[in-house]
């Protein structure tokens, strides 16, 4: 069966391609630029825009399923940019799941994150545990998207199954991320800054392991219930730092003041997943730990890639559009006035065989007339010439977006 991946060129959406095609599915990549970590021949991409409803629908014709982890996920990002993240996180969900209805899609997989909890008080909690209200805007995205899930099950009928993701690590995370953070400046030598004390919990889990559940997911017994993909390994901000430190080389761990609406941790149950899906985490952080950092010096170690054949589209308006329109469009008002004048020109010198008008100035206008009739034509050529450009422009600004924090947009948990 045929699944749509949004965010299939990002860190999580990436390893699910790679199951996927282990699994026997047959995976088509939806995202703003092609996937670095697969050749173009091996998987089936449509290069698009969450914002783009008509595109979005065109991509899932022939689909089953769609699998929608794009979303700005970096929480730094969501907190200086919140009008872009709520809508590429909220309205680009709620485009997901039309563009599911509208393609005659039969279910919408939602990558949501443990996040979610981070206003629940303190103790164990599960899929049926009531939620407060967010602290943090990318939690309230997250929520909203969780929120249109079951509307549009209930209006329209339409599947979903709702994933809440552990914190992911492994291969290909973000460099943003606190493990790649960490380890590049063990690398350099240089300290680790912890945040507050440095007792923030989190329930890590190897992003290769994620990917299993998320394909798991796809089951029947998946339809219309959400899930917890997660460890019952609790280790902390503090923990991570010392590991990195002993793993690469002896650096200072420093601490910095706490940042605002942090998410704290909280005991989040995995048993579901686990009972209905047959799931549960292989790698232990610390051999997760390990294959990380191989990986990351191998990387290290490989010439750099060759820039890719097309280019990614990151921005909303490219810096070339945004200074080529106002050029485009003063050029435009010119000819169209240029235009006018040499048609109100070309009716005088129709009047010259007429009686209204002198000898003299009759004569003047035939001498002209010959010549006039090249300059409108050049004139009318040169018109349709900007306007065409201009048309250009506004097509390449309503097919690019804006940035997030993984591959464009996707979904880091």
């Amino acid at each position: 069966m045929r699944v749509l991946v949004t965010g299939g060129s990002g860190f999580i959406g990436s390893h699910v391609l790679d199951r996927l095609v282990d699994a026997g599915w047959r995976p088509r990549n939806f995202d703003l630029r092609p996937s670095p970590h697969h050749p173009p021949e091996q998987i089936e991409t449509v290069i698009g825009d969450l914002l783009d409803l008509e595109g979005l629908t065109r991509a899932m014709r022939g689909c089953d399923v769609v699998v929608h982890l794009a979303a700005a996920a970096d929480v730094g990002i969501v907190a200086r940019e919140p009008r872009s993240a709520e809508e590429v996180n909220a309205r680009g969900t709620l485009n997901v799941l039309e563009a599911a209805r509208a393609a005659g899609v039969r279910r919408v997989v939602y990558g949501s994150t443990i996040w979610v909890y981070g206003s629940v008080p303190n103790g164990a909690v599960d899929e049926e545990t009531a939620l407060g209200l967010p602290s943090h805007l990318y939690t309230a995205t997250k929520l909203a998207g969780e929120m249109y899930c079951r509307s549009y099950h209930e209006l329209y009928d339409l599947e979903y199954t709702i994933l809440r993701f552990g914190i992911p690590y492994g291969p290909r995370a973000r460099p943003a991320a606190v493990i790649p953070t960490f380890v590049d400046k063990a690398l350099a030598g240089e300290a680790l800054t912890v945040a507050g004390d440095g007792r923030q919990s989190r329930r890590l889990v190897y992003v290769e392991d994620l990917a299993e559940g998320v394909v798991r997911a796809l089951k029947p017994s998946g339809a219309n219930r959400t899930f917890n993909l997660v460890t019952d390994e609790t280790v902390t901000v503090l923990d991570i730092a010392r590991t990195v430190r002993d793993l690469v080389g002896d650096v200072e761990v420093v601490h910095v003041p706490s940042r605002a609406a942090d998410f704290g941790g909280i005991d989040v149950s995995g048993v579901r997943a686990a009972a209905e899906l047959g799931w549960s985490p292989a790698t232990p952080f610390q051999a997760g730990m390990r294959r990380y950092l191989e990986w990351h010096r191998a990387q290290a170690e490989e010439p750099a890639p060759e820039p890719a054949t097309q280019p990614q589209r990151l921005s909303r308006v490219p810096a070339l559009a945004a200074r080529a329109l106002p050029t485009a469009a003063g050029a435009y008002r010119v000819a169209v006035a240029t235009l006018l004048t040499a048609v109100a020109v070309a009716v005088l010198v129709k009047l010259h065989a007429g009686t209204l008008i002198a000898t003299p100035v009759k004569s003047f206008l035939g001498i002209v007339s010959d010549h006039l009739r090249v300059f409108v034509s050049s004139a009318f050529v040169a018109l349709i010439g900007v306007a065409v450009a201009a048309a250009a422009l506004r097509r390449e600004d309503a097919s690019v977006d804006a940035p997030d924090g993984a591959s464009g947009r996707s979904s880091d948990g």
